[in-house]
């Protein structure tokens, strides 16, 4: 099991479609749900066997009943941001849920969530910002084993050169949230001269 999910188990799980695919919402318990993990398509192959490897035990939620409120709460704000539409992020079940990262993850997802919409930073940035400007090899991958991509939307990172690097859901994703975000784009990477740079307070 990966990423020390154990304290996920037994999980609940059922799906969001999207425009790419379905979209994988994972929570443990009922009256008192815990956010667990998100899956995101990648060019259109689901995510169904890599969330029963890291939770072999997930049940899918029966579908005759629908989600605890707080998943459905969630369910609405990925939709929303999907569509392009500025969300206010639940900070709180987003600190919850991180738990079980190390530190340093915790640090990167935590300033990562903190982007506006229509923003974009840099991973150097963002590695400047966590306290250690060398660390962007660092950065991009606890960006890329980001347990709530969307929710965290580390679709705001991209590369120096305005590259959008890599994705959980792939770059065609990455490229359409950040557009219906308003970012601007030259060919294939984000037009950093017209492009609004976040920059993290000191």
């Amino acid at each position: 099991m990966s990423d020390d999910l154990s304290s996920c188990n037994p999980t609940f799980w059922t799906p969001l479609s999207s425009s790419f695919g379905d979209i994988l919402v994972l929570w443990e318990g009922q009256e008192s749900p815990r956010l667990c993990r998100i899956y995101l398509p990648h060019e259109g192959a689901g995510q169904l066997d890599r969330a029963r490897v890291d939770f072999p035990d997930m049940e899918l939620w029966r579908t005759n009943a629908a989600p605890p409120p707080l998943i459905e709460s969630v369910a609405g704000l990925l939709q929303l941001i999907l569509a392009g539409r500025p969300v206010q992020l639940p900070f709180p079940l987003i600190e919850e849920s991180l738990k079980h990262l190390g530190i340093f993850q915790r640090k990167v997802l935590t300033l990562e969530a903190t982007i506006p919409f229509g923003h974009i930073c840099t991973y150097r940035q963002l590695a400047r910002a966590c306290g250690k400007p060398l660390a962007f090899r660092a950065v991009a991958h606890a960006l890329s084993h980001n347990p709530l991509p969307l929710l965290i939307p580390c679709h705001r990172v991209i590369a120096s050169n305005g590259e959008l690097a890599g994705y959980q859901g792939g770059t065609t994703m990455k490229r359409h949230l950040l557009e219906r975000e308003g970012v601007p784009f030259s060919a294939s990477a984000v037009d950093l001269q017209r492009a609004k740079l976040w920059a993290f307070p000191s």
